[in-house]
């Protein structure tokens, strides 16, 4: 796989669904979380305790705001990326100190990005673009709200578990390694994202090896090839079974895939056509086309009145079923 040319212009993806890039991992590993006995206990605790209201209070109380006022060119490129994946809303975003390129983002009903200052000191615009569209793309999924339990379960657990005399501690190991497990899993489409707002995958992939830890000395001499020979050869482990256990032993109790594991992921899927023929498709007319789809059309959480995909069995956002 060799990747040539210079960045294009990006062309707005008007309609896109985040079901059309979804990773299958992902998919399935979403399936198995929502079957995990005691889910549902845990995301209406997470709500009655409101954590997500201290999560954001945290991060937001000592960060700084972008907007089109302060630092606009980000708030340009934030804006931009949302225009591109088809992100109605345009999340808040914020800058912490950090020296490692990350980023993560919080907040399920009014979801906020936050970008560690290197991504700015390090990433040229392009390459921000593919950060930025990975956190938007999380949002599109609505991926926040399992991630959030995800870093908070073991606090959750406790309280649960004081709350129900001890089974509630037992209920919430069994879902942390499945929310763990769906949340590395998760990546995988955010990846997709990504590359679907920046539409360049030569910059996506200097991005990730921007992630992996290439040194600041060598990023003007990044070799896209190499990376991409690694995590082909990675990619070919997979045909062992002693291989596939060592990998998933490493990363069980991990909130992110190695970053080479992702990036064979990522080719995977551009050697599939995918990534081409969402680009090539013509978005007005898939847009009409779902509107009229059965079974695929937007609905309301009859609790809450969240805007829901339509395929979830209870609402993310308040807990109860649908």
């Amino acid at each position: 796989m060799k990747l040539e040319g210079a960045p294009v212009k990006q062309k707005q993806l008007v309609g896109l669904r985040s079901t059309e890039y979804e990773h299958p991992f992902d998919r399935n590993a979403l399936e198995a979380l929502r079957g995990t006995p005691g889910l549902e206990t845990i995301v209406k605790k997470f709500n009655h305790y409101g954590i997500e209201k201290l999560l954001k209070i945290r991060y937001t109380g000592s960060n700084i705001k972008v907007d089109d006022r302060n630092y606009p060119e980000l708030y340009d490129t934030l804006r931009q990326v949302c225009a591109i994946i088809d992100l109605p809303e345009i999340p808040d975003l914020y800058i912490q100190w950090g020296y490692e390129i990350n980023a993560f983002t919080a907040g399920v009903e009014k979801p906020i990005i936050v970008l560690n200052s290197s991504c700015i000191d390090f990433l040229s615009k392009e390459e921000l673009m593919f950060i930025i569209g990975h956190e938007a793309g999380h949002i599109k999924s609505q991926h926040v709200l399992y991630h959030q339990i995800a870093e908070v379960l073991p606090i959750m657990g406790d309280i649960i578990g004081n709350a129900t005399l001890g089974i509630g501690s037992l209920i919430s190991t069994g879902a942390e390694i499945a929310l763990l497990n769906w949340q590395r899993m998760s990546e995988f489409t955010a990846d997709r994202a990504g590359l679907l707002a920046c539409q360049d995958a030569n910059i996506a992939t200097k991005a990730m090896v921007k992630l992996a830890g290439v040194p600041q000395k060598y990023f003007n001499s990044i070799n896209v090839e190499e990376f991409i020979a690694q995590a082909k050869e990675f990619e070919g482990y997979d045909y062992d079974t002693l291989d596939k256990i060592v990998k998933l032993m490493s990363t069980m109790w991990m909130s992110h895939p190695w970053t080479v594991m992702r990036g064979a992921e990522f080719f995977k899927w551009i050697d599939t056509g995918e990534y081409d023929r969402l680009l090539s498709a013509n978005r007005l007319e898939n847009l009409i086309g779902n509107s009229n789809a059965s079974g695929t059309g937007k609905m309301a959480c009859p609790n809450c009145g969240a805007t829901l995909k339509g395929v979830e069995k209870f609402c993310p956002y308040c807990g109860n079923k649908i």
